[in-house]
């Protein structure tokens, strides 16, 4: 039976659908009619990469970007955009980077200074045990120059991570929820005549007497492997956030080369303690044929969920932390038609 999320996500699919519809049909009629010509644009990206022999390394990556403006009736300089982006890479035939977005937005005004638009995104990013993410809602764009613009957005969101919580505190020994592989834990009863005894440390070796400086201990901090079976699986969340959005796009040398600017603040409506930033690069170079340009894209994401040294989270599959900060640096090339 589809989910509320499904019907959701076809409900805005079949919306924006309609809308490029009709504006196909708006196109053939101006371009009969010579007047408001539409114009559209398709860019394919594709990289490929294998190492084998003492390393077994498998790299592949594509994307498909297609954008349609044009007038839409009385809303003149309308644009479509959709976006899809593949990542899958393997090491030693076992995932290593495994993520994929697709996206959808409908611009009305796209290129004046006021531009509303409608926006759908669905992603997932196994690297960061992000299983799924569904947001879509609506903002607007404000043009403050020719180079500069700012944008708001307000997003209905649901995600699913998969990972386990754990929780970082010296004195969960005596419960028994956490432990560390490499330390074995005190037991009050076997020490109960020593003058002293610290039930957050950690005993290692056989010496017998605590004030022997023979005798070693172990606190939290000495392992980097985590046990999480007592721990908590993270569940699908739904919630509402903001999407802060400041642009700068520079066109020097006649448009020969481009730089691409973007940052995304995107916090959380009820806890801004919760939130996502991302830092977009891209730098084009036009090459002696029009529709090839060398691209440069940096990206940077810092999710604030994994900025948490009270309660970490933990990858289930290597029993590490997850890190909050991730960046990505690519060089390929981008065949528009």
């Amino acid at each position: 039976m589809p989910t509320l999320k499904n019907k959701t996500f076809y409900f805005m699919l079949f919306l924006l659908s309609s809308v490029v519809q009709s504006q196909n049909t708006d196109t053939v009629t101006v371009d009969d009619t010579a007047s408001s010509p539409s114009e559209m644009y398709t860019s394919v990206d594709i990289s490929y990469s294998q190492d084998k022999g003492n390393t077994d390394f498998l790299s592949l990556y594509y994307g498909l970007n297609f954008t349609l403006v044009g007038d839409l009736g009385t809303l003149k300089d309308t644009e479509f955009l959709f976006d899809f982006n593949r990542s899958d890479d393997q090491l030693e035939g076992q995932p290593f980077t495994d993520d994929q977005s697709i996206t959808l937005k409908f611009d009305v005004w796209a290129n004046q200074r006021f531009s509303p638009f409608l926006f759908l995104q669905k992603s997932f990013d196994k690297s960061i045990g992000l299983e799924d993410r569904l947001n879509y809602g609506l903002g607007a764009k404000v043009g403050l120059s020719r180079m500069f613009s700012v944008s708001y957005a307000f997003l209905a969101e649901k995600e699913d991570y998969n990972y386990y919580t754990y929780t970082d505190s010296t004195s969960a020994l005596a419960a028994g929820d956490y432990y560390f592989t490499d330390s074995t834990a005190l037991d009050p009863a076997d020490y109960a005549d020593w003058d002293y005894y610290y039930d957050w440390w950690y005993y290692y070796a056989d010496g017998a007497d605590i004030n022997n400086n023979d005798t070693t201990f172990y606190a939290y901090t000495d392992s980097s492997v985590f046990y999480y079976d007592d721990s908590t699986e993270a569940k699908p969340e739904e919630f509402f956030r903001h999407s802060i959005r400041p642009k700068l796009k520079l066109k020097l040398f006649e448009d020969n080369l481009v730089f691409d600017y973007r940052f995304y603040y995107k916090p959380r409506v009820d806890d801004f303690n919760d939130y996502l930033l991302e830092h977009e690069l891209q730098i084009s170079l036009s090459t002696f044929y029009e529709a090839l340009t060398v691209n440069l894209n940096y990206t940077n994401k810092f999710n604030s969920r994994y900025d948490n040294d009270s309660e970490l989270i933990i990858n289930r599959d290597t029993g590490l932390p997850y890190k909050a900060r991730d960046e990505n640096l690519t060089l390929g090339l981008s065949l528009m038609f």
